[in-house]
């Protein structure tokens, strides 16, 4: 069982793909991509060869577009010279791709693949071998049982599967103890509106997580929510214990580490997992006990003991977006590519605005009365993905400075 995924599992994941795939090509069109629930019975075809009797199950794709498609299945699965790989352009069925992932894994590589969700240019690809992934997955399995006395019934996910965290905790870890799982629309429902049983374990990220805090009626006992992807407000995760949760879980890691701690109590200190030791003699670098490599933290830490550590802040300055890491500065400087925009400066929103990004444009001269915030978020949406596109757009005649002449914060016009 440790070395199978089934089938069904295979199809998710592929369809996220696909999704965040179509996403990149497509950025006007990431919300609806991102939003589609996947079946095995979805397929591509050729846009030339769409009919009108082609429903729901049919995507439309160029040839250039099947071809980035099924190279994303490729890496992700780590098919590559399996010698099966070229079959992915002779299939269309989602289950099909599945079949043809399957037999790759029986000839060739079980490893995968992932790729950050960063916003500054290419993704980083990061290879996973697939025993520490096991072996991390029956780690939870086990803090699930022995530390916090919950058996998992069922996975409620409310993120996708194709990056680390998804997958570890909405297909590995099901996959392992065999226990349903319910996605989309379907899951955010039955957080929502009381559908939750003992023994479900609701796998989200803090934005969401801390909007659905104040939404959902009091909670059965047996429950279990998880956070990973970025800081999850200690003001969401006490809200979620009032309502009855009987852990929240905090996970640390990144696409290159996959999970590297764990608390349940936002004021705890992480622990290590199993896989690691600090490092001993620099506090951004952990070591892999069985590989003995070394990895860059993408955090700030501050190291309590050996096995415990605070998180202080990013070092690259990403933050987490509906779970995609966001880069501000790579957002500013797209502004700066429009014609129109002689500069422009981009920061997070503060507590009482909201969630999600701000900026601040000065326009070039001859265009102070040709661009509203409206125009110029069409403009980036072609452009960036959705959680890029900032929600509240100023102008002005200059970037915000202090009375030091430094770079500063700015009120927006709420509505």
């Amino acid at each position: 069982m440790a070395n199978s995924l089934n089938h069904h599992f295979i199809v998710t994941v592929i369809g996220d793909l696909i999704a965040d795939e179509l996403s990149r090509m497509r950025p006007a069109e990431s919300e609806h991509w991102k939003r589609r629930q996947w079946h095995e019975d979805d397929y591509l075809i050729s846009k030339n060869q769409v009919t009108k009797d082609d429903g729901d199950e049919a995507v439309a794709v160029d040839s250039l577009e099947r071809l980035a498609l099924a190279g994303r299945v490729v890496q992700f699965f780590h098919m590559g010279d399996s010698g099966v790989e070229d079959y992915l352009l002779r299939r269309h069925s989602l289950s099909e791709w599945a079949e043809v992932v399957l037999k790759s894994r029986q000839v060739h590589s079980q490893n995968l693949t992932v790729t950050t969700s960063g916003s500054t240019g290419q993704p980083k690809a990061c290879e996973h071998s697939w025993s520490t992934l096991v072996e991390e997955a029956h780690a939870f399995i086990r803090i699930f049982n022995n530390e916090y006395d919950i058996s998992p019934n069922r996975v409620v996910s409310l993120v996708p599967s194709h990056h680390i965290y998804g997958f570890l905790f909405t297909v590995l870890l099901p996959n392992l103890v065999d226990i349903p799982v319910i996605r989309g629309f379907k899951a955010y429902s039955h957080v929502r509106n009381g559908g939750l049983r003992a023994g479900d374990i609701v796998v989200g990220f803090p934005e969401l997580l801390t909007q659905l805090s104040t939404e959902i009626p009091p909670l059965p006992p047996g429950v279990l929510f998880m956070s990973s992807t970025g800081h999850c407000p200690p003001g969401t995760l006490h809200q979620l214990y009032s309502m009855g949760a009987a852990r929240t879980v905090e996970v640390y890691g990144s696409s290159e580490t996959a999970g590297v701690g764990y608390r349940s109590e936002p004021e705890d200190n992480y622990r290590l997992l199993p896989r690691w030791r600090s490092h001993d003699s620099n506090p951004q670098c952990i070591v892999d006990r069985q590989t003995l490599l070394t990895f860059d933290l993408p955090d700030s830490a501050a190291w309590k003991n050996d096995s415990e550590f605070q998180i202080k802040g990013r070092v690259d300055k990403a933050i987490s977006i509906r779970g995609t890491n966001v880069f501000p500065d790579h957002v500013a400087d797209c502004l700066r590519q429009h014609p129109d925009i002689a500069d422009a400066t981009v920061r997070p929103l503060v507590a009482d605005e909201g969630t999600g990004l701000k900026a601040f444009i000065v326009l070039q001269r001859h265009s102070e009365n040709a661009m509203t915030e409206q125009s110029l978020k069409n403009w980036l949406s072609e452009r960036l993905l959705a959680a890029e596109v900032p929600q509240h757009i100023s102008f002005g005649k200059q970037l915000p400075l202090n009375t030091m002449g430094k770079a500063c914060d700015w009120a927006i016009d709420k509505p």
